[in-house]
């Protein structure tokens, strides 16, 4: 292995580790910093009557009497043995409650990278081609709003017009694919208004390269040389950028799940600040910094390797 490349390795787990550290300590200042205590919320919802010796007792269980950093130091310990406690809310194990609706967040935000493809391609490819008349106008004003507006209250909307007003489509209750769709589409909403210009304009860029010159002089079609040549590097260009989005998109699903009612990990976080949960929120928020970098990390790595390739494309299209 080169020695670049296990340089580039250890400054990519440093980074890991820093990014990690920065996001959970964070997480237990901010609930420090909360002016409901933990143990007190935890004894309220499990006695009727609340006595200052309970919560002194339910502080000392769960270990909210030691200091703040020994507590994150346990707290790492633990967890680096997938071992992140007991949910204060219903008794049961963090690692299981979080088994459960990860897989629900990532079909939703899987489903809406796959939404956002097909719509950046088509809008894209149509910004392209409007780029000189008048409707180039128009898509840009709905690719401004598209970005303006919240992916909350795209859902909120989306449930007022086809739930309630038109009575198309059921609110909860929902199987298979329509579960996960209508969270899915407003939160590809985004993605789409951001992406499709900056694809048309990286099609508009490639389309005046130097390889796209030799291609015409080979008498290549212009067709041919969109589809198969300018699009590929154009998506290229913007791939990492894509994959770093769905990192966030993890994170920014939270509310546009609670919106639908669906029990995905955002959802799951918001309901445990709600009622004081801070097992389950220290390892949700760790969960969505961890996916975040992932996200991140093979950004970085198809950069790389687009970056590698992109020559030698160049050089086959000529």
């Amino acid at each position: 292995m080169k020695k670049d490349s296990i340089q580039h390795i250890l400054e990519k787990t440093v980074e890991i580790i820093l990014t990690l550290f920065i996001v959970t300590i964070l997480s237990f200042l901010l609930m420090r910093l909360s002016p409901v205590d933990p143990a007190t919320a935890y004894v309220k919802r499990n006695t009727p009557i609340v006595t200052e010796e309970q919560i002194q007792e339910a502080r000392i269980e769960l270990g909210l009497d030691k200091p703040l950093i020994l507590q994150y130091f346990m707290w790492t310990k633990n967890a680096l043995h997938l071992d992140f406690g007991i949910s204060l809310k219903n008794g049961q194990p963090v690692v299981k409650e979080i088994q459960k609706v990860l897989p629900v967040t990532l079909t939703v935000v899987l489903l809406s990278a796959c939404i956002m493809t097909i719509g950046i391609l088509i809008l894209g490819s149509i910004y392209y081609f409007l780029r000189n008349s008048i409707a180039n106008y128009f898509l840009t004003l709905f690719c401004i709003a598209g970005i303006s507006i919240p992916p909350f209250y795209l859902a909120s909307v989306y449930i007022d017009i086809f739930a309630v007003r038109l009575g198309i489509m059921s609110v909860v209750g929902n199987v298979g694919l329509m579960r996960y769709l209508p969270a899915s589409l407003c939160l590809s909403i985004v993605g789409i208004a951001l992406y499709s210009q900056l694809l048309g304009k990286s099609i508009e860029w490639e389309m005046n390269e130097d390889y796209v010159f030799y291609a015409r002089c080979r008498g290549l079609k212009e067709s041919r040389i969109l589809i198969f040549h300018a699009l590929p590097h154009a998506v290229g260009a913007l791939l990492p950028s894509f994959l770093q989005m769905l990192g966030l998109f993890m994170a920014g699903a939270a509310v546009v799940e609670s919106v639908f009612s669906l029990p995905g990990l955002g959802h799951l976080i918001i309901d445990s600040v709600i009622h004081r949960d801070s097992p389950m929120i220290h390892a949700g928020v760790l969960v969505l910094a961890l996916s975040v970098v992932l996200f991140n990390i093979m950004a970085d790595v198809l950069q790389g390797f687009l970056r590698k390739h992109r020559k030698g494309m160049e050089v086959d299209a000529a």
